[in-house]
């Protein structure tokens, strides 16, 4: 059981940059420059993963994963794939039309979306809830937004526009959690 007067930390990562985009690949692995990215993360989390061992979780989505990688060859620790994490669900959109289908979820309300993207939104706002020790989750755009949005009580689906490998921060005391800090925000295109 946790302790209602301990921190705990949740670092959510966006993977890094694709190697294709959404709408022309259903799981794009990084590009050049985005294995660059997941390797300066290994700069940036070593002093806190040094102090703080953390559970590690991954979207099952191959840019996700890969982003993950080098941190896990610097410090040896498993990844447990957890499919919550995934990017939005799209049933019954073929590919080719994914692009201009999540465009209209950018200018959505959450009350504007649909079944399979409110149980996907209901199940990684329970899973955030449920975490009792410090973690870091490589994960996508659309989650992040979920997380954030939830946290600030905002109606839009995307509320900021982390940037590919940025480090958005929670603080879990008890039942309590809050956004520390944001991560690197751009206004990139979305893969």
């Amino acid at each position: 059981m946790m302790e209602e007067d301990k921190e705990i930390k949740i670092y959510l990562i966006r993977h890094g940059e694709a190697g294709k985009s959404w709408s022309e690949d259903p799981d794009p692995g990084l590009s050049v420059k985005g294995n660059e990215q997941s390797k300066e993360l290994i700069q940036k989390l070593s002093t806190d993963y040094e102090k703080t061992k953390f559970k590690i979780f991954s979207s099952p989505l191959l840019r996700a994963q890969e982003t993950a990688i080098p941190l896990q060859k610097r410090f040896g620790f498993n990844i447990e794939i957890d499919k919550t994490f995934a990017e939005i669900p799209s049933p019954g959109v073929p590919l080719a039309e994914r692009g201009a289908w999540l465009k209209n979820i950018f200018d959505a309300k959450v009350d504007d979306l649909e079944i399979p993207q409110i149980e996907w939104r209901k199940e990684i706002i329970s899973k955030i809830r449920a975490i009792e020790e410090d973690t870091i989750i490589f994960s996508h755009f659309m989650v992040i937004n979920t997380i954030v949005g939830w946290l600030k009580n905002l109606d839009e689906t995307v509320n900021f526009y982390p940037a590919n490998c940025s480090i958005t921060k929670l603080s879990k005391r008890g039942r309590e959690i809050s956004l520390a800090e944001k991560g690197e925000e751009l206004t990139t295109f979305v893969n």
